[in-house]
């Protein structure tokens, strides 16, 4: 099994994961502000950085992991 290391001790394995996003770019969409702020309110949103958050990573469990890492970093870890 293939695990990505998202930030702190968080691991996700791969197949798991839905999607992978820049952060700056995708805040830019209203509907994605929405998208996150309902995960926050869900209590899914897991934030697993102390610093700016860079991307977020959605898994097929309704998840939505918020980390300092890169998006194409996180990319570049699962290929």
């Amino acid at each position: 099994m293939m695990y990505l290391h998202a930030g702190r001790d968080t691991v996700i394995r791969v197949k798991n994961i839905l999607a992978v996003f820049d952060l700056d770019y995708a805040s830019q969409n209203t509907e994605t502000l929405n998208f996150l702020r309902r995960a926050e309110k869900e209590g899914r949103l897991i934030n697993v950085t102390e610093e700016l958050p860079k991307a977020f990573i959605v898994t097929d469990d309704n998840k939505v992991y918020l980390t300092q890492v890169s998006s194409q970093t996180l990319i570049g870890r699962i290929y």
